[in-house]
């Protein structure tokens, strides 16, 4: 799986574009993200360019450690952010040691993987995230399937808003929409779409 991602993202051009994710855009200016964020599966890191450029003009400070699976779209991240605080790693989900309570916020754009590592994932994000912390994102939920405007090909894949009421169900959901929206993100996101979108601050 780590060859077709870093053959993917090999191409000269963006998958998904330069743009940050529309929720993304949506949700940062009213959470506001400052201090240490992780970004997971942030592949060429356009959400993470943008809640960065944000922070530091709005004059918040913050840090950014984006995680991929892909050593060529991390290639890619650190050839173009400059002086923005973002300190890639490549890293596997399904062999990774959480932190506890390091993170203020967390982010998951378009994050797949199968039922059982979702679960592994969304919990190991918590345990990574302060009291007070902030999840958000956006992903594909089971009802992508028949649409054919981006994202896996399998449900296992897909996600049911029940995976979040379960992990989060002793914090604070602020946001949790189950939708279609318009996409515009790259080749591969194009079109009408169902998704997740979620919002969550952490209460433990």
């Amino acid at each position: 799986m780590k060859s077709d991602w870093n053959a993917r993202f090999a191409r000269a051009e963006y998958l998904y574009g330069k743009e940050a994710n529309t929720f993304v855009k949506e949700i940062v200016p009213v959470i506001k993200p400052e201090g240490r964020l992780l970004a997971i599966a942030e592949g060429e890191g356009r959400n993470a360019f943008f809640v960065a450029e944000d922070a530091l003009q709005a004059g918040r400070k913050i840090e950014i450690d984006l995680w991929d699976y892909s050593d060529v779209a991390l290639q890619k991240v650190d050839a173009r952010k400059g002086l923005l605080p973002i300190y890639t790693k490549e890293v596997d989900l399904t062999n990774v040691s959480w932190p506890t309570s390091l993170y203020d916020y967390a982010m998951c754009v378009y994050g797949h993987f199968s039922k059982e590592m979702q679960r592994q994932v969304f919990q190991g994000i918590r345990q990574s995230l302060k009291p007070g912390g902030y999840l958000f994102g956006e992903v594909y939920s089971e009802a992508q399937l028949p649409y054919r405007s981006g994202g896996p090909r399998n449900i296992d894949y897909l996600y049911d808003p029940a995976l979040f009421l379960e992990i989060f169900k002793e914090d604070h959901v602020q946001h949790l929409f189950m939708g279609e929206v318009e996409r515009a993100e790259g080749d591969l996101h194009q079109g009408r779409c169902h998704v997740i979108q979620f919002a969550i601050k952490i209460v433990k």
